[in-house]
């Protein structure tokens, strides 16, 4: 039974540190859409997530009906990376055999501020942090009984990692390194026809999409209705994916971006704006300093499993960087970039939360160790230096409280409440369309109002889709502007008053959208 307080303790403490926090509704960016999804049985942006919809709609109708739907959902995550945490806890015991340094380091692990924000609000990087360090325990159970069970399930979880988000399977290179350390049993290092076999039965969630876009429902982006369209939204082609080459931003500053984003991961309440900071820097540099005892003391410890998160961790870091390929983050730059280099949409720093989980397991640990030098009782102030982060974070990840609680569900009521009977409303982005989504689908406010999101109209399926719902017969395609203009024709033909016209940057309605 002892074996099972670690991960218990770690995660009843994580889970109440995320409820303390939890958004009771929607937030802001994909929450919205994938509520609305999850209510509708829908299918949200590719490469639509499948398993997280499904997921997340059985839940909901467990925990819905006493909790309400959008915190039940978001309970949901809180759950998931708790529990993630918490195996990870029970991982680093079992390899170390040091009880108080493995709590530590799945306390700090679910404290890091990009984990935190992703455990209290609906978001699929929280179930798929969970997938991956279900992949690291398999492969551990398999290299330390020999059992091909064990090969067998881990193929089967790759194959729902897959069908879940791409990412959950970021940890797969790191749990193969564990799997390799039971080549003494040839059963377990073989591949057989029934391991790919139930690989492929874990990915055939995806097909839930082709299944369900034969109804059309309430969210349905990509429309993957016949097998051209639904390998469109597999490959994510809407959004014209980057090959990993030629780099969008020079690998250095890449790499200078993901700095940042772990300069905010352990007091972020301190200071929260971009730049280094004279408050919040020193406590990143000192917890780097911790993660790398840990580091070092794991490598002593035991070396096969250290070797194994090792490349974990630099394939959730500098791997994650290869493939992404990203531009420079929003707040990333300033001061030495040029005025019109390209910048993300949003900051990305939730792509390396696996990595994040991996340092704060470190920096615990190797908070305990360094203090347990001075004496068995000076442990217990190692483990406070891993639960600092609950306050040096907290301001900064809190999402119960007001502005943040109802930001997005009263920026989606003053866009629907006051707008005519059957309106249109044109919406320029995410935080302008999924809110309302949530409040159309999921409170049922205003479905007489049609919201028509601008840079969708690119997509034939979205032309389409307007057609097919509100008898919106849009012309060929020539550009933003004219779809537009065309759906404002259609809509006055009808009698539909077009209001609350949100358009940014180079996007400018026709004359035909004006009152």
């Amino acid at each position: 039974m002892r074996t099972y307080r670690v991960p218990a303790g770690v995660g009843l403490v994580l889970l109440a540190a995320y409820v303390l926090t939890l958004a009771p509704s929607v937030t802001y960016w994909d929450s919205g859409e994938f509520l609305a999804a999850i209510k509708t049985l829908g299918i949200p942006h590719p490469p639509g997530t499948p398993l997280y919809i499904l997921l997340g709609n059985v839940w909901a109708k467990v925990f819905g009906p006493l909790l309400g739907f959008g915190f039940a959902v978001n309970l949901l995550s809180a759950a998931s990376t708790a529990a993630a945490c918490a195996i990870f806890a029970h991982l680093m015991n079992r390899w170390t055999k040091d009880a108080f340094a493995s709590v530590a380091g799945g306390v700090l692990a679910g404290l890091m501020s990009s984990v935190w924000l992703n455990a209290n609000e609906t978001e699929v990087y929280a179930p798929a942090l969970l997938v991956s360090v279900l992949l690291v325990l398999i492969a551990d159970n398999a290299r330390t009984t020999g059992n091909a069970r064990w090969l067998v399930l881990f193929a089967y979880l790759c194959g729902l990692g897959w069908a879940l988000q791409l990412s959950a399977l970021v940890a797969a290179p790191g749990a193969v390194v564990l799997l390799l350390g039971a080549r003494h049993n040839k059963s377990v290092t073989g591949l057989s026809f029934a391991t790919v076999g139930v690989g492929l039965l874990g990915a055939s969630a995806v097909l839930f999409m082709l299944v369900r876009a034969q109804h059309d429902p309430g969210i349905n982006q990509g429309n993957p209705e016949t097998l051209q369209a639904f390998v469109d939204v597999i490959q994510r082609r809407q959004y014209l994916p980057v090959s990993i080459w030629p780099r969008q931003a020079p690998f250095y500053l890449q790499v200078g971006n993901l700095f940042e984003y772990a300069d905010w991961q352990v007091a972020l309440g301190l200071e929260p704006d971009a730049p280094p900071s004279w408050l919040r820097t020193p406590f990143t540099v000192a917890y780097g300093v911790l993660g790398y005892a840990g580091w070092w003391w794991h490598r002593l410890a035991h070396r096969v499993s250290w070797r194994a998160m090792s490349i974990l961790f630099v394939v959730a870091t500098f791997g994650v960087v290869v493939y992404l390929n990203m531009k420079a983050g929003p707040s990333y730059g300033h001061g030495f970039l040029p005025p019109d280099a390209a910048h993300e949409a949003r900051e990305r720093d939730y792509f390396f939360a696996l990595a994040f989980v991996c340092w704060g397991m470190w920096a615990g640990a190797g908070s305990v160790r360094l203090f347990a030098r001075l004496g068995a009782r000076a442990r217990y102030a190692g483990l406070a230096v891993a639960v600092l982060p609950f306050v040096l974070n907290y301001t900064a990840v809190d999402r119960s409280r007001q502005p943040v609680s109802t930001a997005a569900l009263d920026s989606a009521r003053r866009i629907l409440v006051p707008a005519p009977a059957r309106a249109v409303v044109f919406a320029y982005g995410d935080n302008d369309t999924y809110p309302v989504w949530y409040a159309q689908q999921v409170l049922g406010l205003r479905p007489d109002v049609t919201v028509v999101t601008v840079p969708l109209l690119g997509a034939e399926w979205y032309r389409m889709e307007l057609g097919r719902r509100h008898g919106f017969e849009l012309g060929g395609w020539r550009g933003l502007a004219a779809a537009a203009g065309d759906v404002c024709v259609a809509a006055r033909k009808s009698g539909r008053p077009i209001v609350a016209a949100v358009v940014r940057d180079r996007v400018e309605l026709p004359n035909a959208c004006r009152n």
